[in-house]
C-alpha cells in the first residue's frame, strides 16, 4: 500500500501561515519554531542544515530538506498544544514489548534502546549511527516484513522516508512514532493506523529551550525541560 507524505497531509488540513511565526532558528542538532502565542515546536536536524532564514522557506515545497525541517517544527508548534487529553505514561508503561517477537527500531534512540532487556533488544537501523549493533541498511526490507512492532522516530518524516517505511510492514504490525520531533496529531494517528504517537511537549521555559538549540545542545538537555506524552489509538 502506498501512503502519502504526512507533511503534505498536515499542510492540506491546516496550511502554513508565516505571519504566526514569531521566531525560527535552525541549529546543528535541532530547529525550532516559536509562534506568536508562545508555543514552540522542534525538529531534529540530521543533515546540519543550519543558518538559513525563514525567508528562504517555501512552505509548499516538500522536496527540500530545509523546508521539511521548518514545516515539521511549525506543525509541532501549531498542533501539539491544542488541549488534547494525552497520556503522560512512558511508552514502556503503555506497551508491553515482551509480547512481541520481532521488534524493529528505525532511528536509533540510545535512552530508549537501553530500556529494553537483553532478551528483547530490537533490531536497529540508523545510517548515521556507528554503534556496533546497527543493522546494515540493505537488510531493512527483510526485517520490516517480519516485524510485529515498529518503533519509528520523527526524523523519518523530516528525511521523507516515513511513508516508504510503513508501507514495508505487514497490516498486523503495530507502528509507534516516537521522539521530540513528532506531531501529536490525531489525523496522523488515524490516517496511518499507528499504535501510538509518543512525543514531547515544551509548555514552559521556551526562551531557555530556544537558547539551548542556538547553542547546539542535543536531546539529553532538551528532554529535561520537556514533558513526555502519548496519543494512543
Amino acid at each position: 500500500m502506498k501512503y502519502p507524505d504526512p507533511l503534505l497531509i498536515l499542510y492540506e488540513s491546516y496550511g502554513v501561515d508565516i505571519a504566526l511565526v514569531k521566531d525560527f532558528f535552525a541549529g546543528k542538532k535541532y530547529a525550532y519554531v516559536v509562534l506568536e502565542n508562545g508555543n514552540i515546536g522542534i525538529s531534529a536536524n540530521i543533515e546540519n542544515s543550519e543558518n538559513f532564514d525563514i525567508s528562504d522557506v517555501k512552505k509548499d515545497d516538500f522536496g527540500s530538506y530545509r523546508n521539511r525541517l521548518f514545516l515539521l517544527a511549525y506543525f509541532n508548534a501549531l498542533l501539539n498544544y491544542n488541549g488534547k487529553k494525552f497520556s503522560e505514561e512512558d511508552i514502556f508503561n503503555i506497551i508491553d514489548f515482551s509480547l512481541y517477537e520481532n521488534i524493529v527500531m528505525i532511528g536509533y534512540s540510545g535512552p530508549m534502546y537501553k530500556k529494553f532487556s537483553d532478551k528483547i533488544k530490537p533490531a536497529v537501523f540508523d545510517y548515521s549511527s556507528d554503534e556496533p549493533f546497527i543493522k546494515k541498511q540493505n537488510l531493512m526490507p527483510e526485517y520490516l516484513k517480519k516485524s510485529d512492532v515498529l518503533i519509528l522516530t520523527g526524523t523519518s518524516i523530516i528525511n521523507n522516508t516515513f511513508s516508504e517505511i510503513i508501507a514495508g510492514v505487514s497490516p498486523d504490525c503495530d507502528v509507534c512514532l516516537v521522539g521530540p520531533s513528532v506531531t501529536l496529531s490525531e489525523d496522523i494517528l488515524r490516517m496511518y493506523g499507528l499504535k501510538g504517537i509518543f512525543g514531547t511537549l515544551f509548555r514552559d521555559n521556551v526562551p531557555v529551550i530556544a537558547d539551548f538549540i542556538k547553542d547546539n545542545f542535543g536531546t539529553d538537555i532538551l528532554k529535561k525541560y520537556g514533558e513526555k506524552v502519548a496519543l494512543i489509538k
